[in-house]
């Protein structure tokens, strides 16, 4: 496969204009944050306490009319805060929570929810247990920590179809609250690379966040990437808590969403310390103000685990513990057994990449977004720099797509791409 050279006018001209645009040079330190924070009701669901001093609460009923986003980058609370939420709200309203890493048991334990398990359940036993819940204002835990991620977004799907067409009867008030939301409602990404169920599961999350209002659904999302959720899906919730960001286009999309300039979003959000997150909604704060997320009552196990000693283990003690020969003496076999044996189906499925009519093309652009990585470059200039008709690069896009190599900014041609994190050299 010949690989592309690209030109370095057209390099530096892409990097300027896509992912890899350097943030804004650094500015005298904002002001401190002066936001008028309404006084905590007694029906107020407490959050914490704002930095300008004074408890923060949330107001249950302001909340399931706009709906609630929580962001943050890994380590900066969100899932603690999403915790505390649900904590103070489970005597006062009915709760579906949505737990794709199995680490809200000890909160259905503590407060009496049903924990529905996705793994046992299929897609329509879990749509008959959501429309029974709804009937009866019950709340659950729905766990699909044990499904791969297909199983993950079809349960999703029949849960949340199920929560909205019930009947008008039965649209009591509910938060419905979706831990890692980016899982479920993607965004960006080519439509002939995306598959049905993943269709489904971001129209599904689409659907909570709009019609849902209506039908007394109060979608409450917490997600790691603002970047990366599907932007008809943050365009319906009218409060956001933001947390810790570094990442320049989380960055962007947070001042976005919270009404801050780009420059104060740069220079404040990278300084916030895990469980301060800037509050701003009719059920939070008119105006942007920090809020530090109080304490939980329940286990979190998506703390950061403690460092333990290392333990000093001899290099015999440490075979005989691990049963190396007994290893050893199995791969031997396993090697007999597949020196006889189909092909692999890792294997196939290389081949079945390389048999690929685009994969001549998908080479191609995957040389000419090597050459720029970290940055990346839009669809339509790739297409007309390495002169492949627009179908062709859609397609090759598609191709790359399915083995999860590249990341998609926006829709359509005037999206942009670049090698993902995990695949860049």
């Amino acid at each position: 496969m010949k690989s592309a050279t690209l030109d370095p006018r057209w390099s530096a001209a892409m990097a300027s204009r896509q992912f890899g645009a350097a943030a804004p040079p650094p500015v005298p330190a904002a002001p401190a944050v002066t936001a008028v924070v309404s006084a905590v009701r007694a029906d107020d669901v407490l959050l914490g306490d704002a930095d300008i001093g004074g408890a923060v609460g949330l107001s249950l009923p302001k909340l399931l009319e706009g709906r609630l986003l929580i962001q943050g980058a890994s380590g900066a609370g969100k899932s603690w805060t999403l915790r505390r939420l649900l904590e103070q709200s489970a005597r006062s309203v009915q709760q579906v929570i949505i737990d794709p890493e199995g680490e809200f048991r000890a909160l259905a334990d503590a407060f009496g929810h049903l924990t529905l398990e996705g793994h046992r359940l299929d897609a329509a036993a879990l749509a008959l247990a959501a429309r029974r819940a709804r009937e009866h204002r019950l709340s659950v835990l729905v766990d699909v920590s044990e499904l791969d991620r297909d199983g993950q977004m079809k349960a999703i799907a029949a849960v949340f179809t199920a929560l909205i067409e019930a009947p008008r009867e039965h649209w009591h008030p509910v938060i419905v609250a979706v831990d890692e939301a980016h899982l479920f409602a993607p965004f960006g990404g080519q439509a002939a690379g995306e598959t049905a169920v993943r269709k489904a599961a971001i129209a599904a999350v689409t659907d909570l966040m709009s019609r849902g209002r209506k039908r007394g659904l109060c979608g409450v999302l917490a997600t790691q990437r603002l970047a990366r959720l599907a932007k008809s899906v943050v365009s319906e919730a009218q409060n956001f808590l933001i947390g810790l960001n570094t990442l320049d286009l989380d960055i962007r999309r947070a001042a976005e969403t919270i009404g801050w300039d780009s420059r104060r979003a740069f220079d404040r959000l990278p300084m916030l310390t895990p469980g301060d997150f800037v509050g701003v909604g009719p059920a939070l704060s008119r105006s942007p103000a920090v809020v530090r997320i109080g304490a939980i009552q329940t286990e979190h196990k998506g703390a950061a685990p403690t460092l333990p000693p290392a333990l000093r283990v001899a290099p015999g003690e440490a075979a005989a513990l691990l049963d190396l020969d007994a290893l050893l003496e199995a791969s031997q076999r396993d090697a007999e057994v597949r020196a006889g044996a189909p092909l692999h189906p890792g294997l196939k499925a290389v081949r079945a990449f390389i048999r690929d009519a685009a994969f001549p093309d998908a080479g191609r652009i995957w040389a000419a977004l090597r050459d720029l990585a970290p940055d990346g470059a839009a669809i339509a200039d790739l297409g007309s720099h390495l002169a492949i008709e627009a179908s062709a690069v859609t397609a090759a896009l598609a191709l790359l797509d399915s083995f999860g190599v590249v990341d998609f900014d926006g829709d359509g041609p005037g999206a942009a791409v670049r090698i993902a994190r995990d695949m860049r050299p």
